[in-house]
């Protein structure tokens, strides 16, 4: 070969600098590129470093010979041999090299391209020659047609990668420009071929499906067969448009199929866990087993959850829900939680948590004989239970907290104050029983705060609670730590509006026991005998319950101790005016009965008519006798005499015997009483008739909400100075305590205009009057 050097450069020999004798330069004159050489010829010795200078050379031309006559021919008969004996599971004549070789010299003469031709031609005849044999391969067992096909693909993967070892210039070259490979040609040949073939790709697709429903139920399954084909249909990228529809489409019929037979067949927590199993046996199949596409993994997922979930869940819910709540399952109310948040289908289970608690409410304010403080319990138990539902199987989701929330504010506002009422009986009951260091008391007032919350008609249970706090501090029932303890939850919910009245009621009851210890040391009270212990309570007009003041002749010396106590009293407060409540007074006295001494627990009216039958006499006394010695009201005279002649304890005797006192009934002294009671106290049943009833504390409550809601409205009004009607209802509404209707506060606006508080404006709208 020729070659040419033009405008070759001269080596700068001025920088070269040597430190060695003459022998080394001589030495160096030998060397072609010594010239370039660094100044450090002793190190350069055995790591030689290039100077910065460079060799260029121009346009330099080299001829290459032709091939040899027939050297292109004979080279392809060469390898077209190879190929076959590859295909025919034979050894090729020539070597690897000699063969990688002849494929070298073609493609460096520009043959690639023919070359690529006449192997595609080769390799496509093949494959339709192996085609033809798979479509009359008559076999009845689909695993078995399967397993044929997976070998022909194993063996044409295998074989060509063989050829591909032998092309692999090719394969790197030409091919690559081309098809970017020869493996990518390999799979599109087989793939157009395999195509083209609709027997055999309906038997790959159908028994392929086989296999999959075999691998789903556990039964006789071939996963590597089944993974190989569909890693066949992939790499054929047939995967998508012919196995994965057909798959999504058998799958949702087995699943629909499955579905509606387990449903009826299976108890609800079996098939939830069923479910479980399922969608992780999807994920399984594409994430570890690796028998299916990635892509794969969203829709088959979705079918699963579908068919199995979604398309069920109200006759999942219907079956199941109530019967978990019921029997506290919580283990199954925490995974039918989990796969209904997979499947965004929790609205419909927090519906049905809403209603189940409002049912299960109802049902237990219905419960019949049973005392209402024993009803509260159960509510209390109930909220508990859903308490470690929520907490957890619920995983502390707010919208079950709400569906809850909204549950027991139905069904505790359902019946109009009848919630107020038990929740009353109940705190009333913890208080009796109540012990000064007693914790079960403050976790049982805790509970009772956790249903007066979702109260409505909080006026009314403190006009309850009212009442009975009077009853317990007047009968001295009461623990003065437990009663603040309870005001001051009260005070916390509802501001110190509400608790005012009853912290007042404490205050008297304490400011009543200095006062009294005041009038022990004046000489009013010092110079006078008495042969009994004698105590007041001051109870402040509007702080208590209204009592109806009853007129009694009371012996001497209960009057004179009254005269005495309201002359200390007025001189004390000139301002004030006492009402003496009769009703109200208690008496502890020592019966001294021929069998033996009782002590009694009397209200002071019972202990006045007792105290007639101590004149020895007198054995007898009419109806109209007592009646005219006490001057007491003859309704409230034939209550006394029942409660002591009719009751329980009969402290004395009416002739003739019967339930109801009539004017000629005769009254003696009972000799032969006597009670295994150390103190009988009669004095309760008595009280409840005195303080008020249920129906009185409707009727004033039903007033202070009238007066609330003028109050509301003048207040709104006079902030806001002019309003439209629905604004002033919704400020209304927000503002009270209560529950009330449009219609209600119509009405009291009403009232308000003809007051003349307010006036009408156009467009249904009020102005405030100043």
């Amino acid at each position: 070969m020729d070659y040419e050097y033009d405008n070759i450069e001269a080596p700068n020999t001025k920088r070269m600098r040597l430190d060695d004798d003459n022998n080394n330069k001589e030495d160096l004159g030998t060397r072609p590129f010594s010239s370039f050489l660094s100044s450090s010829f002793r190190r350069s010795k055995k790591h030689p470093v290039l100077s910065d200078k460079k060799l260029i050379v121009y346009n330099l031309k080299v001829e290459r010979p032709p091939l040899p006559e027939g050297f292109e021919q004979d080279a392809w008969k060469k390898l077209k041999q190879a190929i076959h004996a590859i295909q025919n599971h034979t050894q090729p004549i020539e070597s690897l090299e000699v063969l990688y070789q002849l494929c070298e010299n073609l493609c460096q003469y520009n043959l690639g391209e023919k070359l690529c031709d006449q192997l595609n031609i080769e390799c496509k005849n093949y494959i339709k020659q192996e085609f033809e044999r798979l479509e009359n391969y008559d076999v009845e067992n689909g695993r078995a047609y399967l397993k044929e096909v997976n070998n022909w693909w194993t063996t044409y993967c295998d074989q060509l990668s063989q050829i591909r070892g032998i092309f692999l210039y090719l394969d790197r070259t030409t091919a690559a420009s081309l098809y970017g490979s020869l493996w990518n040609l390999g799979m599109i040949l087989f793939g157009d071929v395999y195509q083209s073939c609709e027997k055999v790709k309906e038997k790959v697709i159908e028994n392929a499906l086989i296999l999959v429903q075999c691998e789903r139920d556990n039964e006789n399954a071939d996963p590597a067969l089944l993974q190989s084909m569909l890693h066949m249909l992939i790499d054929l990228k047939r995967y998508h448009k012919d196995f994965e529809p057909r798959l999504l489409e058998e799958s949702k019929k087995y699943y629909d199929m499955e579905a509606d037979r387990l449903i009826q067949e299976m108890d609800m927590s079996k098939y939830l866990k069923h479910v479980a199993y399922r969608i992780h046996q999807e994920v399984q199949h594409v994430n570890t087993k690796k028998l299916f596409d990635k892509s794969t993994k969203v829709p088959l997922g979705s079918i699963v959850e579908h068919q199995l979930l979604t398309k069920r869940i109200d006759t999942i819910l219907n079956k199941c829900f109530s019967m978990f709540m019921q029997n506290n399952r919580e283990e199954d109310l925490s995974l039918l939680y989990r796969l209904l948040r997979k499947v965004n289908c929790l609205d419909s289970c927090v519906k049905f948590f809403g209603d189940y608690v409002k049912k299960e409410g109802v049902s237990i304010l219905k419960k019949r004989n049973m005392a209402d403080k024993d009803i509260v319990p159960l509510i209390l138990a109930f909220k508990r239970k859903t308490d470690i539902i929520l907490h957890h199987s619920f995983e502390k989701d707010e919208r079950f907290y709400d569906a809850r929330k909204q549950g027991f504010r139905y069904f505790i506002n359902l019946r109009e104050h009848r919630t107020a009422r038990l929740l009353s009986a109940y705190t009333d009951y913890l208080m009796r029983n109540s012990d000064k260091s007693d914790d079960k008391l403050e976790k049982g007032l805790d509970q009772a705060m956790g249903i007066f919350r979702f109260l409505q008609g909080k006026d009314f249970f403190q006009a309850l609670y009212k009442r009975d706090l009077s009853k317990r501090l007047l009968l001295e029932v009461k623990s003065r730590n437990a009663e603040k303890s309870m005001l001051s939850k009260l005070r916390k919910e509802c501001g110190l509006a509400y608790t005012s009245k009853l912290e007042g009621m404490l205050r008297d009851i304490k400011y009543s026991s200095d006062l009294l210890n005041e009038f022990k040391t004046t000489p009013g009270y010092t110079e006078t005998y008495l042969s009994f212990a004698f105590k007041v309570n001051l109870l402040t007009y509007g702080f208590w319950p209204s009592y109806t003041p009853i007129h009694i002749n009371l012996p001497t010396e209960f009057n004179d101790i009254q005269t005495k106590y309201q002359e200390f009293y007025n001189a004390k407060y000139s301002g004030r005016r006492l009402t003496w409540q009769n009703s109200l007074g208690l008496c502890d006295v020592t019966a001294n009965y021929p069998l033996g001494s009782q002590e009694l627990t009397l209200t002071l009216i019972q202990t006045v008519v007792l105290l007639l039958f101590n004149n020895e006499s007198k054995l007898s006394l009419s109806f109209g006798e007592i009646l005219q010695a006490t001057n007491l009201d003859e309704l409230e005279l034939r209550r006394t005499l029942k409660s002591l002649a009719c009751g329980e304890h009969k402290l004395i005797v009416k002739s003739p015997e019967g339930e109801s006192v009539d004017d000629t009934d005769i009254f003696t002294y009972n000799e032969s009483f006597t009670s295994s009671l150390q103190r009988v106290k009669m004095n309760t049943d008595k009280l409840k008739e005195v303080i008020e009833s249920n129906t009185t504390v409707s009727r004033t409550v039903l007033i202070s909400r009238e007066q609330q809601v003028d109050a509301a409205i003048v207040r709104i009004m006079k902030s806001k100075r002019q309003l439209s009607h629905g604004a002033l209802l919704g400020e209304v509404v927000r503002q009270i305590q209560f529950p009330a209707t449009a219609q209600d506060v119509k009405k009291r606006v009403e009232l308000l205009i003809e007051k003349e508080y307010l006036e009408r404006t156009e467009g249904d709208g009020y102005q405030y009057l100043e």
